[in-house]
């Protein structure tokens, strides 16, 4: 098949074309070509790369006129976006693969969360990826488009940022564990964050891909095989040191005054919806079963040195 990856240069879609081009795909990466690919596989170079802003006034013409089987959309942001894209290529395309986020559930009622539940986000972000789905849901019902939306948990990736046991993007924390000093944690440390290696998004795109129809107007998550808490995760990276975590717990007020204000606002917003997603649908209907946040975390902090 025939098939585009737009956001060709990002964390997932570096894993994506890979495997497609395993998989014997002719494969498209629509990206700004202002970076370059973090991995180094020689699928890669049977990759075919369009140089695309998704701002340009022609983009969608663009995309459709690439002549796809399958799209594959991980930059799309809004609703009408996607519904703008759509309009163009649904008569030409099998399959069209949108990239979401866990955050279209909003705070966690219940865990582990469903697809189908807590569907209200806060914050546009979410809000859109919401619409986005809802959207898709719809269009098959109504019209028969093949659509589907992955939602993704905190995606982890060599060398990249992640989000640590604090719900931030501190590396100070990981050294601090390393190096056996205090570390602050909100609350009790017990709000969760569900991370996800940036290969296993990858695989369970490739998976809907693969099964086609069953897949259809629906959403899956795209999460590690369990969600962790603030604590219990401090306590694991701190092992892996040989040391014991010295943590202190403070009201959130508290911990705000005592981190940066960057930091303080990246730990409500993941504190306050402390996702922790299901993967029984992406198992049953998919068949992936993706890896553990810790081996996700591992591998990242090898990357930069930290393990």
């Amino acid at each position: 098949m025939k098939i585009t990856v737009i956001g060709g240069k990002g964390k997932v879609a570096n894993y994506l074309l890979r495997l497609l081009v395993r998989e014997g795909h002719e494969v498209t990466a629509v990206s700004r070509g202002k970076t370059s690919y973090y991995l180094d596989a020689p699928e890669f170079e049977e990759v075919r790369e369009v140089k695309l802003d998704r701002t340009a006034p022609d983009f969608n013409g663009k995309i459709a006129s690439l002549g796809n089987d399958v799209i594959v959309d991980m930059i799309c942001f809004r609703a009408d976006d996607m519904l703008k894209l759509i309009d163009l290529v649904k008569k030409d395309v099998s399959h069209y693969v949108a990239c979401g986020s866990l955050w279209y559930h909003g705070p966690s009622l219940v865990v582990p969360l469903r697809e189908d539940e807590c569907r209200n986000p806060e914050g546009e972000y979410g809000i859109q990826k919401l619409a986005m789905s809802d959207a898709l849901h719809r269009l098959w019902a109504e019209e028969r488009f093949p659509g589907t939306i992955v939602h993704p948990g905190h995606i982890v990736a060599p060398r990249h940022e992640i989000i640590n046991p604090q719900g931030n993007t501190s590396r100070k924390v990981f050294e601090a564990l390393r190096d056996g000093r205090k570390v602050i944690l909100p609350n009790f440390g017990l709000e969760t964050l569900h991370h996800v290696h940036a290969k296993d998004v990858a695989g369970v795109i490739d998976a809907a891909i693969r099964v086609g129809e069953p897949a259809f107007g629906e959403d899956f998550h795209a999460a590690s095989s369990r969600a962790v808490t603030l604590r219990g995760y401090a306590e694991e990276v701190a092992s892996w040191y040989g040391k014991e975590a010295d943590l202190v717990f403070l009201p959130f007020p508290e911990f705000a005054a005592a981190v940066s204000e960057r930091e303080a606002a990246q730990t409500l917003e993941h504190i306050s919806r402390s996702p922790a997603a299901s993967l029984e649908k992406v198992n049953r209907v998919l068949g992936y079963y993706p890896v553990s946040s810790y081996e996700a975390i591992r591998e990242n902090l090898e990357s930069v040195g930290l393990l």
